[in-house]
């Protein structure tokens, strides 16, 4: 079992394996991380624990909400310990919230990807968000924000208001995480090209916009190009 003080804080901490971060899950309610690259671009998940008895070690997740889209519209899904599993689900990009039995909660961005979950006993839930993009840390109570994490609801936040039509909300909504993620590096990019003092306020950050888009360059240029035209459909290219 990997020691607690290990757990990734961030995007940039070094990987860890499934199987690590279910041993985690003794001591955690929730663990964030990135999984071994035997892929240039690793997956993200996001593996929590419901339970009926709070352990009072780090955070106890009561109840976890979440976006998926069906149909013509984004519908704000509840997961508690009494949700009957096995799910197994597509989910849409947003946040993923969760919140202990106080109201304190947690939250993470994503941009897509599905949902497993299943009961380990009677008494306890275990949920597993994956995405081949980042899931990526907000601020909150039990963990740090992860860098850029808020410029991903800048970013959401400009491309909602092209949901009103119908044709670009399933525009949006057809592509995959990969797909929004390259969309929202470019956008990025060009924004700092633009603004000198938002170069200036994000400082670090810069290198790690720079290091995801050479990655996607490299290793994923399909989805790259993909997230370009995005940017052209919605009129968000700079």
């Amino acid at each position: 079992m990997l020691n607690v003080s290990r757990t990734p804080q961030s995007i940039g901490d070094p990987a860890i394996s499934l199987d690590d971060a279910s041993g985690l899950m003794a001591d955690l309610g929730f663990v964030a991380f990135r999984t071994p690259p035997a892929d240039p671009v690793p997956e993200s998940c996001l593996t929590l624990m419901i339970r009926s008895k709070p352990t009072r070690r780090h955070f106890d997740p009561e109840v976890v909400t979440y976006w998926v889209h069906h149909g013509r519209a984004g519908h704000l899904e509840i997961v508690d310990l009494h949700t009957p599993p096995p799910v197994f689900e597509r989910i849409s990009w947003g946040k993923i919230q969760l919140a202990d039995r106080f109201g304190i909660t947690n939250s993470f961005v994503t941009f897509g990807g599905f949902l497993y979950s299943e009961r380990m006993d009677p008494d306890a839930l275990l949920l597993v968000f994956r995405s081949p993009a980042p899931i990526l840390r907000l601020a909150g109570h039990s963990q740090k924000r992860d860098v850029i994490a808020d410029e991903i609801l800048s970013f959401f936040a400009r491309v909602v208001p092209h949901l009103w039509s119908p044709s670009e909300e399933q525009l949006v909504n057809s592509r995959t995480p990969e797909e929004l993620y390259a969309a929202f590096l470019v956008d990025m990019r060009h924004r700092l090209d633009r603004s000198a003092a938002l170069r200036e306020a994000m400082s670090g950050d810069v290198r790690m916009v720079d290091s995801e888009l050479a990655i996607m360059a490299a290793h994923r240029p399909t989805g790259l190009a993909a997230g370009n035209r995005l940017l052209r459909e919605l009129r968000l290219a700079g």
